[in-house]
């Protein structure tokens, strides 16, 4: 019991925490997660649309991505599950990532024949309504997509999702798109456009990083602890 006190009195207890912190493995494996924010203008609009979202018009939007999350299959370039948020706004209208969907997913392709960084996601949202004839169709929101693409091959380098959407700057286009779906025929209709801007927002620290800052704060606790002892002994 002695020599536990003398430990805490010393300043052992937070440089030991931290050591084992480190030593420990890590037993839930925590993403990376790479926020984004867009901008872009409406161009094309299906008939059904027009009311909501019409040509000229601005769209604005986020997402956020996993980029450790592995390919399938292995070394395709293709990240299933990636998509981690997602949402798109035309005005007061709005969708957001449909987690139950059947897609979600980023490929990317690094080529000399072109380059290709793609997101495509399930989305959900409030039906639009619109008369056609003697027939009112709804269609809810089902599938967003964009497409940054390099004919030249120079925009991307490699195929890992740590390889982030390349500047607009870089692409020979950009593109985006929305497909509405017929809640009872399954006819499709669409909204797309392109990208004014693809921007970082913020990249949360990885666990690693945290881990190194507890050590770091530990060892300053260890120095004071160690003076505290220099100068008690020398007085």
């Amino acid at each position: 019991m002695q020599t536990m006190k003398q430990w805490f009195s010393r300043g052992f207890v937070l440089p030991a925490a931290a050591v084992c912190a480190l030593l420990v493995p890590c037993t839930t494996v925590q993403a990376a997660l790479v926020n984004y924010s867009f901008t872009g203008t409406v161009g094309d609009v299906s008939k059904a649309l027009k009311s909501t979202m019409p040509s000229g018009s601005s769209m604005w939007g986020t997402f956020s991505f996993d980029n450790e999350t592995p390919s399938t299959p292995p070394g395709s370039g293709r990240y299933m599950g990636a998509i981690q948020s997602f949402s798109l706004n035309f005005g007061s209208y709005s969708v957001s990532l449909d987690p139950t969907g059947d897609t979600n997913a980023i490929r990317i392709v690094d080529s000399s024949s072109g380059d290709l960084w793609r997101l495509k996601t399930s989305v959900t949202g409030n039906s639009i309504e619109s008369v056609e004839g003697i027939n009112t169709r709804h269609y809810v929101p089902a599938e967003f997509r964009m497409d940054l693409e390099d004919e030249d091959g120079e925009a991307i380098t490699g195929t890992s999702p740590l390889q982030n959407p390349p500047s607009l700057g870089d692409l020979s286009s950009n593109r985006w798109r929305l497909v509405f779906e017929d809640e009872n025929s399954g006819r499709t209709v669409r909204v797309q456009g392109l990208f004014n801007s693809v921007s970082l927002t913020a990249v949360p620290l990885p666990a690693a990083v945290l881990l190194f800052g507890a050590g770091l704060i530990s060892l300053v606790g260890l120095g004071a602890g160690g003076l505290r002892n220099l100068r008690g002994a020398k007085a």
